[in-house]
């Protein structure tokens, strides 16, 4: 949904409640209130944390947590740096970035094993790999560090960039428009206007970081105890979530003006084919599994790339304090509630 959305979020931010009604962030006034920022408008992808709301696992927890609602351009890092109550979702990568450049962060949680960021194209595209990427059109976010990766690895000298548009017009109308997606989202609604598509997923190139939770740094220092609070009530939110979804799904189709319940369908399925929050069994993945090696992995592959000017010491970057290890917490996520994704008709 991130590419179908960002047209109407001005509009829809402008007439909307900041942020959830929740029962966890209904604390005494002694309290502090974690304020939680989620990296988009909400969407299925965020499910486990409204479960974590909704159904008061933060409550049980002992602790109360504002759920705030992101968007385009929302400077999560910043606005977690600036908030000594602070946490909110980001990439990987972007950690790095912001610790450099001096906010005091650190990632607390991994949200996803692999980020779901992808290149979608055509079903019937000549792009079979990455490197058919070679001239040409790209839609998608200007100096994203993964197209420079991209570039680099597959010796991409002549793409071009194009603007992203918001939705998916350009790709129905265009078959060789080719754009930035997410495969939870963007192919069921370019299948409703009866096109079928691909997803080149980044993370099968070698570029690979989390998604993953961010805090403020003081929050950390000073209050670990709330930090493993929202965590454990985090973890336990995505395994309600992935067990009965529908309930969560109703309350976003209730507070987000673009949900469907096809569309929701569809993001749950591909997150469990994805695996994206229990990762791969076979590299000891599991749900909120932290590997330093991949992070300092990742972390030489940006200074390689020129996107930091050296590698920071990891404790500065990521904490492991907070995994389901860490916490006791059994980190199993729930079968599938469904296993195949709807088949939205072509719209008339």
């Amino acid at each position: 949904m991130r590419l179908l959305f960002l047209s109407i979020f001005l509009l829809w931010v402008g007439c909307s409640p900041k942020e959830s009604g929740s029962p966890s962030a209904s604390a005494t006034p002694s309290e502090p209130v974690l304020n939680f920022i989620h990296d988009w408008i909400p969407e299925p992808e965020h499910g486990g944390y409204y479960a974590a709301d909704r159904l008061g696992l933060w409550k049980a927890e002992g602790v109360a947590v504002r759920v705030l609602v992101g968007g385009p351009n929302s400077e999560i890092e910043k606005r977690v740096a600036l908030d000594p109550f602070g946490l909110g979702i980001v990439r990987g990568d972007a950690v790095f970035v912001a610790v450099e450049r001096g906010l005091p962060v650190v990632a607390v949680n991994a949200y996803f094993q692999h980020d779901p960021q992808g290149i979608m194209v055509r079903e019937d595209s000549p792009v079979k790999a990455f490197a058919d990427l070679e001239n040409r059109d790209i839609a998608m976010q200007i100096g994203a560090t993964w197209l420079i990766y991209l570039q680099k690895k597959y010796a991409l000298n002549q793409v071009r960039v194009r603007p992203v548009t918001g939705n998916v017009a350009n790709f129905v109308k265009d078959p060789n428009w080719i754009t930035q997606a997410y495969p939870t989202s963007e192919p069921y609604y370019a299948l409703k206007e009866g096109v079928r598509s691909r997803v080149l997923q980044i993370s099968e190139s070698g570029f690979d970081p989390y998604r993953v939770i961010i805090a403020n740094r003081q929050l950390v220092e000073k209050h670990p105890e709330l930090v493993a609070r929202f965590s454990r009530g985090a973890y336990r939110g995505w395994q309600e979530y992935y067990r009965s979804p529908q309930p969560i799904h109703d309350y976003l189709r209730s507070i987000s003006p673009t949900m469907e319940d096809g569309g929701m369908r569809f993001s749950y399925v591909a997150m469990r084919r994805l695996r994206l929050s229990e990762g791969d069994p076979s590299r000891a993945e599991t749900m909120g599994a932290v590997d330093l090696e991949r992070w300092r992995s990742l972390g030489f592959i940006l200074k390689d790339l020129g996107v930091i000017q050296s590698v920071p010491p990891l404790e500065s970057v990521v904490s492991t304090a907070f995994t389901p290890k860490a916490l006791g917490v059994d980190p199993t996520l729930p079968p599938p509630f469904w296993t195949d994704a709807p088949t939205p008709s072509p719209q008339p």
